[in-house]
């Protein structure tokens, strides 16, 4: 069976690929994570606009006129 295995899948563990393969699979791991945080701050940030415009829009508007005002 050792001919047909690489040696990532049997071999020493101290050896550059399996050493190569781990860093590969922490770098996409980190990559992974920072894309859902991005991910997550797009939520926050459009959460508190949507706050933001329904607390403006609640509020009674006085500072536009309604019309020309009579003396």
């Amino acid at each position: 069976m050792n001919l047909l295995s690489c040696p990532v899948c049997f071999g020493d563990p101290s050896s550059p690929m399996v050493q190569s393969a781990k860093w590969g699979v922490l770098f996409l791991l980190v990559v992974v994570v920072c894309v859902l945080a991005g991910i997550a701050s797009v939520a926050v940030v459009w959460a508190r606009r949507a706050r933001a415009l329904a607390r403006s829009e609640s509020l009674p508007s006085a500072t536009v006129p309604d019309g020309p005002q009579a003396a």
